[in-house]
């Protein structure tokens, strides 16, 4: 079997996931109407330059998605803009409709170091913290797994941290700061139950078939 065979199966095998993570809900934050997705419980929450702006002097928080889901995978790029007496960028699950009760997976740029929180009735316990080397320059990947009584956070495909708690069952979506600016993208929530995105879908199927009808150029490094 030839070489260009092997890539039109994998072009092919590709389209396929694609095609079974249609399931997913993703943010890119192309348009402004996007922010109406988004439920601001405090600070300043818009989108700025194709990706999703937050800022606040103490807490600023912005959910999204429905009460009900339960198990899901968050992926995001995230970037820190502008610290202030913290520099950071959080993302939560299970979050109460009020933004009242969540878990928090923290990366916090001045402190260098992951944190895992949680807040019921507006009350924070500190979970878990990690020393972790964080990019305050550049984006970055952020992925936080909540499955049962299960978290787990991950920074740059890197697995962080994990902890184990039963105080929330279910919850919405979203991303934090506390006491300086930072900016999400890509906001990809994967999980049952969880309405697809069709824009999501159909652009990304677009863009597979157009890889796939591409011509094949055999080794072009030599």
């Amino acid at each position: 079997m030839g070489k260009h065979h092997f890539v039109r199966i994998g072009s092919v095998l590709a389209l396929f996931a694609l095609a079974i993570r249609c399931d997913a809900l993703l943010w890119d934050f192309n348009k402004k109407a996007q922010e109406n997705d988004w439920k601001v419980i405090s600070g300043k929450c818009e989108i700025d330059k194709d990706a999703y702006k937050i800022s606040h002097n103490a807490e600023g928080l912005a959910i999204a998605g429905e009460s009900n889901w339960t198990d899901y995978t968050i992926t995001c790029k995230a970037r820190l803009t502008q610290p202030g007496d913290f520099n950071n960028i959080s993302i939560v699950v299970r979050a109460s409709d009020d933004g009242q009760s969540e878990y928090i997976f923290m990366l916090e740029g001045k402190r260098q170091q992951a944190e895992w929180w949680k807040k019921i009735g507006g009350q924070y316990t500190e979970i878990k913290t990690v020393a972790l080397k964080i990019d305050t320059k550049d984006w970055f990947q952020i992925k936080v797994i909540a499955k049962g009584d299960t978290f787990e956070g991950y920074y740059d495909g890197k697995f962080i941290a994990e902890i184990k708690d039963k105080g929330l069952r279910q919850g919405k979506v979203g991303a934090r700061v506390y006491g300086s600016t930072a900016h999400i993208d890509d906001f990809d929530v994967n999980g049952k139950g969880i309405e697809p995105s069709p824009i999501e879908a159909k652009d990304k199927l677009t863009t597979t078939w157009g890889t796939i009808k591409m011509p094949v150029v055999k080794n072009p490094a030599r």
